[in-house]
Parts: C-alpha cells; sequence; structure tokens
C-alpha cells in the first residue's frame, strides 16, 4: 500500500530540541497555508498536516521520497530560512522521524497524550483536530490523512475513557503542574523562573497557554534567560537582579543547579516580598532555604513531597500505559483495514459509471434490432432483467474484492 508506505512524520519537540527552539518552528494558522503549500509542491507532498502546540511542531506527510537527516534539513532551510546554520543542524539532528506504519502509530500517540510533556493532557485532541481542519481547509490533506486523524480521535477518546492515564502522573515536573493547577491560576498573575534549564523548559511550555501577565526568567547566564523568556512572551534577567526585579511576584518556580539554596529569609526580605505566594521548588537540593518558610507565607510546592507521590502512581500508571498501548495496537488494525476499503472504494468508484454505459451501448447499438422485434411487454421484461444485472455486476465484484483486501473467506455470502 504505496499511501500508507509514503506516509511520513517530523517531529521537533521538548525531548531533543528544547523549548526555546521548538518555538522558532511555529507558524501561525493564518500563515500556514502560503507558507506550506510552496514546500508541498517543493517536497512532492501528496499530503500535509501540521501540528505546533507549546512543546512540540510536527510534519504528518505523504510523499515518495525518502524520509532522512538530510530531506529534514532540506525541508528546514526551505521553511525556515531565518535560522541559523547552527540552529536548523541541531533541529536536523534533534528531529524524530517515523515512516508507514510507525508514522500512523506515532499521531495516535500524540493525540492520545502518551508522547505528551504532561501525559494524560486532554487537550492535545483538540489541537490535533484544529490541526486538521486548518489543514483540510487549505486543501493540503486527502482521504488518508482524514483517515488516520479520524480514528487517531477515536483512539485517544477511548484511552482517556477506559484508562487511569490522566489522573495517574508520575513525572515531577507533571505533579508539579497538576499542583499548580489546583491553585486556581489565572492570567493577571505575574510568574518568575530562576533557571533556564530542562525542567524550567518543560513546566513552563505547559503553564505558557495561561497568558499571565508578568513573566520573568532568571538565571546565571543571562543569555538563556533571554531566550526562553522570548519564547514565553517575558523578559530575561541575571539571578544577580532577582533582588532588585523580582520582588513583585505571586508564583515562583525554581530549578537550578546550585549546590546549596539561593533563596532565603534576608533575599526575600531584599526582595520586599508582601503577601502569600506560591513557590515550587524543583531543585535538588532546594534552591529556598528552610528560614524563607519560617519567616514568610509561602504556599510551599517541594520536590520531595512530589517524587513520593509520584513513587506511589507508578505502578498504577505502568499497568495504564500497557492498556494504552494495546488500545492503540487494536486502533492501528482497524485503521489499517479501514484504510484498505477505502482504497477499494477509490479503486472501484469507476465501475458504476462503466456498467450504465456498456448497458446503454448493448441496448442501444449491440442489440437494437432485436429489441425492435420485440412487443412491448417483452421489452420491459429484457430492460429489468438487464437492469437487475448492472446492479449485480457492481455489487457483487465490490463485495468480492472487499472479502479479498479484508482477507475474508471467499465462501462468505456473496450472493442474497
Amino acid at each position: 500500500m504505496l499511501a500508507l508506505k509514503h506516509f511520513k512524520v517530523i517531529a521537533l519537540t521538548h525531548r531533543n530540541l528544547g523549548l526555546d527552539l521548538v518555538g522558532k518552528f511555529h507558524i501561525e494558522p493564518e500563515h500556514q497555508k502560503l507558507r506550506l503549500e510552496p514546500a508541498m509542491e517543493a517536497f512532492g507532498m501528496k499530503e500535509l498536516m501540521f501540528l505546533s502546540t507549546c512543546n512540540r511542531v510536527e510534519f504528518f506527510f505523504r510523499c515518495p521520497s525518502e524520509l532522512d537527516q538530510v530531506l529534514v534539513r532540506k525541508l528546514i532551510d526551505f521553511l525556515y530560512p531565518t535560522l541559523t546554520d547552527e540552529q536548523a543542524e541541531k533541529a536536523a539532528e534533534g528531529a524524530r522521524t517515523y515512516n508507514g506504519l510507525e508514522a500512523v502509530r506515532h499521531l495516535f500517540h500524540v493525540a492520545s497524550s502518551l508522547d505528551s510533556l504532561v501525559i494524560g493532557e486532554r487537550e492535545i485532541i483538540t489541537q490535533v483536530r484544529q490541526s486538521y481542519e486548518r489543514a483540510h481547509k487549505n486543501g493540503f490533506t486527502g482521504d488518508f490523512i482524514r483517515l488516520a486523524v479520524q480514528k487517531a480521535i477515536e483512539t485517544a477518546k477511548q484511552v482517556y475513557t477506559e484508562t487511569e492515564i490522566a489522573t495517574k502522573p508520575v513525572s515531577v515536573v507533571n505533579l508539579a503542574y497538576r499542583h499548580l493547577l489546583d491553585r486556581e491560576l489565572h492570567a493577571s498573575m505575574r510568574v518568575i523562573y530562576v533557571g533556564a534549564g530542562q525542567t524550567i523548559e518543560a513546566i513552563a511550555g505547559n503553564l505558557k497557554k495561561h497568558d499571565f501577565e508578568s513573566v520573568k526568567v532568571f538565571n546565571r547566564t543571562r543569555e538563556k534567560a533571554e531566550r526562553l523568556a522570548e519564547v514565553l512572551g517575558g523578559k530575561g534577567y541575571s539571578l544577580n537582579d532577582l533582588v532588585k526585579e523580582g520582588g513583585t511576584f505571586d508564583v515562583l518556580i525554581t530549578c537550578t543547579g546550585a549546590d546549596r539554596s539561593i533563596i532565603d529569609a534576608e533575599t526575600f526580605k531584599q526582595m520586599k516580598v508582601a503577601g502569600k505566594k506560591i513557590i515550587v521548588d524543583l531543585a535538588i537540593p532546594n534552591d529556598i532555604d528552610a528560614s524563607v518558610l519560617t519567616h514568610f507565607d509561602i504556599d510551599y510546592i517541594a520536590i520531595d513531597d512530589l517524587k513520593e507521590i509520584a513513587k506511589r502512581n507508578l505502578k498504577e500508571r505502568e499497568k495504564e500505559i500497557f492498556r494504552c498501548e494495546s488500545l492503540v495496537e487494536t486502533r492501528l488494525e482497524e485503521f489499517e483495514e479501514a484504510f484498505k476499503t477505502r482504497k477499494l472504494e477509490l479503486a472501484m468508484q469507476e465501475v458504476p459509471s462503466l456498467m450504465k454505459e456498456i448497458k446503454q451501448r448493448a441496448l442501444d447499438k449491440t442489440f437494437s434490432k432485436d429489441l425492435e422485434k420485440l412487443d412491448d411487454e417483452s421489452r420491459e421484461t429484457v430492460q429489468r432483467i438487464v437492469d437487475y444485472l448492472e446492479k449485480k455486476y457492481i455489487s457483487i465484484p465490490m463485495k468480492m474484492a472487499k472479502q479479498v483486501m479484508l482477507e475474508q473467506d471467499l465462501k462468505d455470502p456473496i450472493i442474497e
């Protein structure tokens, strides 16, 4: 099946590239037709769906070309000419690629949030559906991606309704994110990130959708803070500026590689912190000194507590992941059968018109003189017989072909 063999995925995600670099591959919805249509023509793509979230940018497409790092780099250079050579090369090397059935399996995993930063995050279903609708509206998709996305969304819904995957997080970052959601976050909050490594990137990427009023990033290397802040729509500072610039905040999330605490009660006092604050400390050892908790009104989320919860959830999650994978594999088999059937329907769609043409030629030319010798009643009988045979000659080959495609027994009833 060439359509399946030619289906490919290029995935640029937080896991391999980091949040700041992934953000550079986003294309606004209103610009996608203008940007992506020339790429489809240049790379011989028959179909294309572009998915962009805060943690990933992915290309789902069909084309006969071999998918390798060279093709990935060419596509990146074509679509993103303003990237530096270093950025483009890092993306090409870090991209994950999938072909054929593996590409469909990856789409099912993405839609089911099994590949997400926060496994069990339902929002990804909507994002996949909207990406498809946009691609369809732009004229980028055909039967294959339509059917693949339809089955992927059905799979995701089944994963959420028949398993506990959405309620058993095991990642410390995921748990921290869930705990923050319990605090009823709102857009008017002011958020500080201390550190700019992968952990901060991960949790910041999920919190980005809340569109906080103020976002500040502090890091020992100011350039890294500024790069992450740019992705988050905030401002970046050196860690040395924390006292001067960090006082007005509602939520502070910290994770640095320091070998001892970096924020103590004296630092808080100099920052002139007032009112109750939410602090998430994901560093080992803790970035927040115990004296802060003693002298200030703090809603404290500590990594040690999160790790204990993660351990309790781990055994349950292992069972659920197995069930999710099993559901995906079952749905993949259904997809293959549905795709075979649809491919057959497309191949056979001209049969009815061809049969009508043959019938009409027989009546009007081949047997016209013979029919003229018949009386009206006999001609009507012949017409009914021919019409009946036409329908059977259309339906029977299609039923037989479906049985062959679906590997069913040809002894199954065909003629009613």
